[in-house]
């Protein structure tokens, strides 16, 4: 397997920078911004979950258009260019409330599969080498926690306007590596004819272990995302302020880095106790914030949840990578993140915001819990029984 050429590797790793540093001083501060321009929690959360229906949409027209035309680079410099527009519509529309209807779910659509076509990119020109991949890919969590914790404090004290600074600047960086990067030259195809979107679906459900892992993904991301996409109201609950939040995503953030750099070691060990801390990482997250009593607590299950998230990220890629045809693994990569980030978070999202409102976070804490006891238990059950036959086998050798 070559080596990835130095200018190429520079070129992806500000890209994947560049990406998501505009995702942590933009995004990543969006809900607090709104939040303290009046909307309330019930609203944001639609908000919310119009984001994640939209970015559901837009991971598999995205995905099938990169697989279609076989090009991610225009679908990267589109993404950018329209999530900058999006992203000064957004800030100076907080006073129009059906203005915001019709442009959260438009940013939706462009910037969550962004990420997907970004890492598709990556996986491509590196010819799935996870070292590589894994090298490059945790640069950018370690910029988007430095970003973070920055701008929680900048945001406290010069306003939220530093988002659009930011915000303008990685979009810069991210359209000029994007512009110099080349197509890959391994452009994924099958002799197969072309098919349509239905097809292309089913072709990405073939495999068995490719399907368990949507299982496991839709599962773990219904109970986690209540607490990812509403935080700074868990924070509040403790005494929190917009400052915490930004040293939170610091904390998420730095976590993931030693996991998804040696994504090749995490490659060797068994996939089902891959799957069991995938599963009961984010269960201990949650217990800590349900007895939360001051913002470190929360802080400790956002350092296990990242743990997972660290494993989780290099598995959901590989297990895509082995058992969906090159043909359509763009479509696989992002229907995996879809389900993931978007399905889960719109399904939570249109309960949980309300149920804050009415119960208090708890209340939503222990619909989370009870939710992620379901892939713990299955993960678990799947671990131990191979662990009981593998030890019968070693005996019956004996």
């Amino acid at each position: 397997m070559k080596a990835m050429k130095r200018c190429y590797w520079i070129g992806f790793a500000v890209l994947e920078i560049s990406y998501w540093c505009f995702h942590g001083s933009f995004i990543g501060f969006l809900m607090s911004y709104l939040l303290s321009k009046g909307i309330t929690n019930t609203m944001v959360s639609i908000f919310m979950a119009s984001f994640l229906l939209a970015s559901f949409v837009g991971s598999f027209v995205w995905g099938m258009v990169s697989d279609r035309f076989h090009t991610n680079r225009r679908v990267s410099i589109a993404c950018f260019l329209a999530a900058g527009a999006l992203m000064y519509l957004i800030y100076f529309s907080y006073d129009s409330i059906p203005m915001l209807a019709v442009l959260y779910p438009m940013l939706g659509f462009v910037c969550l599969p962004h990420a997907t076509n970004i890492d598709s990119w990556l996986l491509l020109a590196c010819e799935n080498n996870f070292t590589v991949y894994g090298k490059i890919r945790c640069l950018p969590s370690l910029l988007y926690a430095v970003i973070s914790i920055v701008l929680g404090r900048m945001i406290l004290t010069f306003g939220y306007s530093v988002m659009l600074a930011f915000g303008t600047v990685f979009l810069i960086t991210g359209i000029a590596a994007a512009v110099m990067l080349p197509e890959s030259r391994r452009a994924a195809k099958d002799k197969t004819e072309e098919s349509s979107g239905i097809t292309s679906l089913n072709r990405v459900f073939d495999s068995g272990a490719y399907r368990y892992l949507i299982v496991i993904l839709f599962l773990v991301g219904l109970a986690v995302a209540p607490v990812n996409n509403l935080k700074m109201p868990l924070l509040e609950n403790v005494g929190g302020t917009v400052s915490d939040l930004g040293i939170d995503a610091f904390i998420c953030a730095v976590v993931q880095v030693p996991f998804i750099a040696v994504a090749g070691r995490i490659e060797r060990y068994s996939l089902r106790m891959r799957y069991l801390l995938i599963a009961g990482l984010p269960f201990l997250t949650l217990m800590l914030a349900f007895y939360a009593v001051s913002p470190v607590m929360i802080f400790a299950g956002s350092f296990l949840y990242n743990m997972g998230v660290g494993i989780l990220l290099p598995t959901m890629r590989s297990v895509t990578e082995r058992n969906v045809s090159p043909a359509y693994r763009n479509l696989g990569h992002n229907t995996a993140d879809a389900v993931y980030n978007s399905v889960t978070g719109i399904i939570s999202l249109l309960y949980s915001g309300l149920v804050i409102d009415l119960y208090g976070v708890k209340s939503m804490l222990m619909i989370c819990i009870l939710i992620v006891l379901v892939p713990v238990i299955m993960t678990g059950k799947a671990a131990v029984n191979h662990w009981i036959h593998a030890s019968c086998k070693q005996l019956s050798y004996k």
